[in-house]
C-alpha cells in the first residue's frame, strides 16, 4: 500500500522564550516529517511497515500527525513543493503575546540537501500597541536518512529583517540538531537532540550569549495515532504538553503546553503556551 502523495504533517514546534519563532518552528519541522512520509511506501510484509512508526497503518489513514517538540528545533527539514503557516501564542505572569509564521522548503533532503525558509512575525496583538513590531528570517539546511528515520540538520533563526524599537530587534541564533524516530506498535516516539547559542541558550544568562552554547532535548511519545505527549528542555526551561490533530481529512494540528513548569526562568507563574498550524503543498 502506497501513502498519500500529499500527506500534511503541519508539526507545532513551540518555543517557550522567542514566541516570533513557536509558529514556525512548528509548523517546519511538520512540513518536515511529511516530507519523510510521502517518500516512503508500505510493502504487505509487517517487517518493512514497521522501519519508520508512522508507516503502520492507523498513522497512513491521517492527513497529517501530531507534532513532536517545542521548543528545540528539528533534526528533519522539508524540501521544495511543502509550505506551511502557524499561529501562535504564550500566556505568563499575566502576559499575552502571539505570533505568526509563513514558509517553504527547498531543495531534496533525501537525495541531497534540503531546507525551509520562513518569515517569523512577533506580535500579532494590537491591544498592546506593538502589533507586528518585529519581523525575522529563519533557515534550515539538512539532509534526512530515511531508511534509518533519522534528519540532521543546522539552522540559524531570528536574522532581523525589521524591528519597530532596540528592544524588539533580536540577535541571529545559531543551531545544530538530530532527530530520530523509534519505531514500535505500542507507543512509537522521536527524540530530538541538539546545541545552539543565543536564542537557545539558558533564559538566566545575561551575557555572553552569542559565544556560549548550551544544548535542547525533545522526547515525543505517541499515545494514539491522533495524539502525542511532548517534554521539551530548550534555554532552560522545561515544557510539557500535546499535540492533537482533531480532525483525520484536514492537514491541522494544534499545540498546547505548559512552559516553566519548574519555574526555572526565575518567575512565579508556570507559562501556557498554544499553537495552530498547517501545511500545504505547491
Amino acid at each position: 500500500m502506497k501513502l498519500f502523495n500529499k500527506l500534511l504533517i503541519p508539526t507545532l514546534l513551540l518555543s517557550s522564550v522567542a514566541v516570533a519563532q513557536t509558529g514556525d518552528n512548528f509548523s517546519r519541522s511538520s512540513a518536515a516529517l511529511k516530507e519523510l512520509k510521502a517518500k516512503a511506501t508500505i510493502s504487505e510484509t509487517k517487517s518493512d511497515s514497521d522501519k519508520l512508526f508512522y508507516l503502520v497503518d492507523d498513522f497512513s489513514q491521517l492527513k497529517t500527525v501530531p507534532g513532536f517538540t517545542f521548543g528545540a528545533p528539528s533534526g528533519l527539514v522539508p524540501g521544495w513543493g511543502v509550505g506551511f503557516a502557524a499561529l501562535s501564542g504564550v500566556h505568563k505572569d499575566s502576559d499575552t503575546d502571539g505570533a505568526a509564521a509563513f514558509g517553504f522548503g527547498f531543495g531534496d533532503p533525501f537525495e541531497s540537501l534540503g531546507g525551509a525558509a520562513s518569515l517569523s512575525i512577533g506580535s500579532i496583538d494590537p491591544s498592546d500597541g506593538g502589533a507586528f513590531n518585529r519581523g525575522s528570517l529563519n533557515l534550515s539546511l539538512g539532509h534526512t536518512f530515511k531508511d534509518y528515520g533519522m534528519g540532521i540538520a543546522a539552522g540559524i533563526s531570528n536574522i532581523d529583517i525589521w524591528h519597530d524599537t532596540n528592544e524588539d530587534k533580536m540577535d541571529e541564533s545559531y543551531y545544530l540538531s538530530a532527530t530520530k524516530l523509534f519505531p514500535n506498535n505500542v507507543a512509537p516516539m522521536i527524540l530530538t537532540f541538539g546545541f545552539g547559542n543565543e536564542a537557545f541558550v539558558d533564559i538566566n544568562t545575561d551575557n555572553d550569549r552569542d559565544s556560549k552554547i548550551d544544548p535542547f532535548i525533545s522526547g515525543a511519545v505517541y499515545v494514539h495515532p491522533q495524539m502525542s505527549l511532548i517534554l521539551d528542555y530548550t534555554t532552560g526551561i522545561t515544557t510539557f504538553g500535546t499535540s492533537l490533530v482533531p480532525f483525520p481529512d484536514y492537514p491541522v494540528s494544534i499545540g498546547l503546553a505548559l512552559t516553566d513548569i519548574f519555574t526555572e526562568a526565575d518567575e512565579d507563574e508556570v507559562g501556557f503556551i498554544g499553537t495552530i498550524a498547517m501545511g500545504f503543498t505547491f
